[in-house]
């Protein structure tokens, strides 16, 4: 399951890349950004520990909306192809809703999902777990994201293996030592004087 990030690096882009270190090296994020913005290597160092294949786009032309016109051009262009099944806007900017709108209607055979979100951790699977402060609330995220079902079963699952006593290793059985056959101390120089 390959994930594309198209990142605005116009907006909170500390923000937009929380989430960065849980990808895979199949996964791609694409950073688009002004030089009159954030300077490349502080983006640089934010992008740091990802396995992901990350690439800094930056923007063809300054001024108002050009790195958000850019980016719905690159997701289209993406959706177009058929790479990207699932591809994510990464923003605060609420601009992009009715481009992403317009490619559901029209393409939505196209990809899995096509979706805007504020952060890289906001697309994954994980935060409704990783939010879970206690029992109660892993439970009643897990029942959230899957059903009472199954959720429940995951949960009764972990539970249980959670619980369960580790199984001990085995301890390891010193092997007695073998008498050497034909074997001859070295004497000593005092032994050999005494001979």
């Amino acid at each position: 399951m390959k994930m594309i990030f198209l990142v605005d690096g116009d907006n909170n882009i500390g923000t937009g890349l929380k989430g960065i270190d849980m990808l895979s090296e199949e996964d791609a994020v694409l950073v688009f950004y002004q030089k009159s913005g954030l300077a490349l290597s502080k983006i640089q160092k934010l992008c740091a520990g990802t396995r992901a294949d990350v690439q800094y786009v930056e923007s063809v032309r300054g001024g108002k909306n050009s790195i958000d016109f850019q980016i719905i051009t690159e997701l289209g262009v993406l959706v177009g192809k058929r790479e990207a099944d699932y591809a994510y806007v990464i923003s605060q900017d609420k601009g992009y809703e009715a481009s992403i709108d317009a490619l559901r209607a029209r393409y939505a055979d196209a990809f899995q999902e096509v979706a805007l979100r504020p952060s890289i951790e906001e697309c994954l699977h994980l935060p409704f777990v990783l939010r879970a402060g206690t029992r109660q609330e892993l439970q009643n995220a897990l029942v959230k994201e899957y059903g009472a079902a199954q959720g429940g079963a995951i949960y009764n699952h972990l539970k249980a293996v959670f619980q369960s006593p580790e199984p001990a290793e085995p301890e390891k059985v010193a092997k007695p030592a073998r008498p050497r056959r034909n074997y001859r101390r070295k004497k000593t120089g005092a032994e050999k004087a005494s001979e």
